[in-house]
C-alpha cells in the first residue's frame, strides 16, 4: 500500500513538473491571451454598435486568416455579449480579467480531477500537456467547457438534473459544439435535464438576440457554414485528414462523420453512461470543424 501510495505520488509530480515545465517555456514570449483578446474586441465592436462579424473604422485589429477565418471571432454572438461589461474596463484589462479566471479554472479542474483520480489525471497531463499549456496561455472558453463538462456529469449522476440542464445550455451558446452533451443528456433520459435546458437557453437566446442584434444572429450563421466547409482548422480531423493526402471534398465530410458517429455511440451506449459520456465528449472535441492545438486539452 505504501509502495502503491509513493508511485502514485511520483507520477503526480512528475506529470505536474513537467507541465510547469512547458508552461515557463510558454510564457518565455510574454502573456498575451489571444484569444481573450479576439473576444474583448468583439464586445467592444458591440459596445460601438458596429458589426461583430465584420471589422469597422476604429476597431481594435484582429488578425483574420483565409480562408480558415474571414472575420474577426468564430464565436457565437452571446460570447460577444458576456464581452460587453468587460470591453469597459481600461484597455486591455477586460481580458486579462476574463484570462486570469479561465487559468484559475483549469487549474481548480486540475486539482480535483488529481485528488479523485490521481494516477489517470496524471497520464492525462502527461499525454495532453501541450494543448494543456496551450489553454493555458491563450484564454479559450474552453477552459469553462472543461469544467463545465465535469460538472455536468457530476450534476446528472448525483440527481441534479436541471443544475446540469442550464449548464448544458449555457455551453452551447458560448461554443455551439456542446450540443452533443444535451444529446447524452436526452440518450440518458434526463427529461429534468431537457426542460432546464431548454428553459434556459430561451432566456440566453434573448439576452444575447438583445446584445447583439438579430442580424448578427442570422450572419453567424454563414460564419458556421463557412467554417464547415473551406474553413476547417488544420488540426481538426479534416484538416489532418487532407495533410495525409485525403482529397478536400472528402476531407470535409470528416467532422460530421465524427460528430453523428460520437453521438450514435453515446445512444448505443446508453446504457454504460460513462462510456455513453465519454463518445458525447469525443464528438464535442473531434466533431467540430475548428480544431486548434488547446482544444485537444478537453478529451
Amino acid at each position: 500500500m505504501a509502495r502503491a501510495r509513493f508511485l502514485r505520488i511520483v507520477l503526480v509530480v512528475t506529470a505536474f513538473g513537467l507541465l510547469a515545465a512547458v508552461l515557463v517555456g510558454y510564457f518565455a514570449r510574454g502573456f498575451v491571451p489571444g484569444d481573450a483578446i479576439v473576444y474583448l474586441a468583439a464586445g467592444e465592436r458591440l459596445n460601438a454598435g458596429h458589426l461583430l462579424y465584420a471589422l469597422s473604422s476604429g476597431d481594435r485589429i484582429v488578425a483574420l486568416k483565409p480562408p480558415y477565418w474571414t472575420v474577426p471571432t468564430l464565436s457565437p454572438p452571446f460570447m460577444g455579449v458576456l464581452f460587453r461589461p468587460l470591453a469597459l474596463l481600461p484597455p486591455d484589462l477586460g481580458a486579462y480579467v476574463w484570462w486570469f479566471a479561465t487559468v484559475s479554472t483549469i487549474a481548480a479542474t486540475l486539482l480535483v480531477l488529481v485528488r479523485r483520480i490521481p494516477v489517470l489525471t496524471s497520464i492525462a497531463v502527461l499525454v495532453l500537456g501541450v494543448p494543456i499549456v496551450y489553454e493555458i496561455g491563450v484564454g479559450n472558453v474552453n477552459a469553462f467547457l472543461l469544467a463545465g463538462s465535469i460538472a455536468i456529469w457530476y450534476s446528472a449522476t448525483r440527481g441534479h438534473g436541471r443544475i446540469a440542464g442550464a449548464l448544458a445550455a449555457f455551453l452551447v451558446m458560448v461554443k455551439i459544439w456542446p450540443i452533443a452533451l444535451v444529446w447524452w443528456l436526452v440518450v440518458q433520459r434526463r427529461a429534468d435535464a431537457v426542460r432546464a435546458g431548454l428553459a434556459t437557453g430561451v432566456v440566453l437566446v434573448v439576452v444575447s438576440v438583445l446584445g447583439a442584434g438579430l442580424q448578427a444572429h442570422f450572419t453567424y450563421l454563414q460564419v458556421i457554414r463557412d467554417t464547415a466547409s473551406q474553413g476547417t482548422s488544420d488540426l481538426s480531423v479534416a484538416g489532418l485528414a487532407r495533410a495525409v493526402g485525403v482529397p478536400a471534398a472528402i476531407a470535409g465530410y470528416l467532422p460530421w462523420v465524427v460528430f453523428l458517429g460520437g453521438c450514435a455511440l453515446a445512444w448505443l451506449f446508453r446504457a454504460r453512461r460513462g462510456l455513453s459520456f465519454s463518445c458525447a465528449i469525443v464528438a464535442m472535441v473531434l466533431g467540430s470543424s475548428v480544431v486548434n492545438i488547446n482544444s485537444y486539452a478537453l478529451l
